[in-house]
């Protein structure tokens, strides 16, 4: 198992945040127990997201103080400060029911339960809305990392495909020869290179275009009149040079379309591209 490759795929951050399939979640825990360094990097992505929800978390707003006391006045659970009565400036207070005094009388038990209540409510609303708010920035980071590792992966085939390209076409001996389309297929070309010292072929077909399935590209070398097959070739990967059969001598090259696996007679009207020595 590539170990490293499982711990870039993103799938110990979405178990972190809760956010793994069930089949991912039993996957990992069952990998935990068999790899030391999975284990330990699911103990960092939990510590991680830990230490970015606090660093990142936020007070609740302001407004939300006032926001409360207005509700608590409203139910009459608290007096309106600003209407308090102010016996030194007005000269004639008004004069309230002992049973209406009674029934708005404040009970300090009461008032605290409330208060307690409707903030602890608060909190954990405003507490859900910043976790999901991380989870999906953290998602968010994941996807990232695992599409910059994606593009990596690829640029690193790109390179190992112009190394191969490099160490063949600057070997000294080695041959260019230029495999133009034919009459049907003139847009068509592709590149072979012959080692004159090692007769090793390879042969790169970046201007033929995708075959349908069950089809398949093959080479074929002229010797003598007669074609000799030099093999078929992945038009999977057709950015990248391939190496064909060995060819000791030839008077030109030739490639057809023939059925997937190649054929032992080439197809002489399925001829893409040929070119002479």
């Amino acid at each position: 198992m590539d170990i490293k490759a499982y711990i870039s795929s993103g799938v110990i951050e979405m178990y972190a945040l809760g956010m793994a399939s069930g089949e991912e979640a039993r996957e990992l825990e069952a990998l935990c127990m068999q790899y030391p360094e999975i284990r330990m990097a699911l103990l960092e992505a939990q510590e991680s997201i830990e230490l970015f929800a606090e660093a990142n978390a936020t007070a609740p707003p302001a407004a939300g103080k006032d926001r409360i006391l207005k509700a608590l006045q409203e139910e009459g659970l608290i007096a309106d400060q600003a209407g308090a009565l102010d016996t030194n400036t007005q000269e004639h207070p008004e004069i309230v029911d002992i049973a209406e005094h009674k029934k708005r009388k404040t009970n300090p038990a009461t008032f605290v339960a409330a208060t307690a209540i409707i903030l602890l409510l608060l909190g954990a609303i405003y507490h859900v809305y910043t976790v999901k708010k991380l989870k999906t920035e953290i998602l968010l980071m994941a996807t990232q990392q695992r599409s910059l590792t994606a593009e990596l992966t690829q640029y690193r085939g790109q390179a190992d495909t112009l190394k191969q390209r490099i160490a063949v076409v600057g070997k000294l001996g080695v041959r260019k020869l230029d495999l133009q389309g034919v009459a049907g297929h003139e847009e068509l070309t592709a590149a072979l290179y012959w080692d004159g010292a090692t007769k090793e072929v390879y042969l790169l077909p970046n201007k033929l275009k995708i075959l349908p399935k069950g089809k398949q590209y093959q080479l074929w070398a002229i010797v003598n009149g007669k074609p000799v097959s030099a093999g078929v070739f992945n038009q999977a990967s057709l950015e990248a040079m391939q190496q064909m059969k060995t060819i000791q001598k030839a008077e030109m090259f030739a490639i057809t379309i023939e059925k997937e696996g190649g054929v032992e007679t080439p197809t002489l009207d399925q001829m893409v591209v040929a070119g002479k020595i």
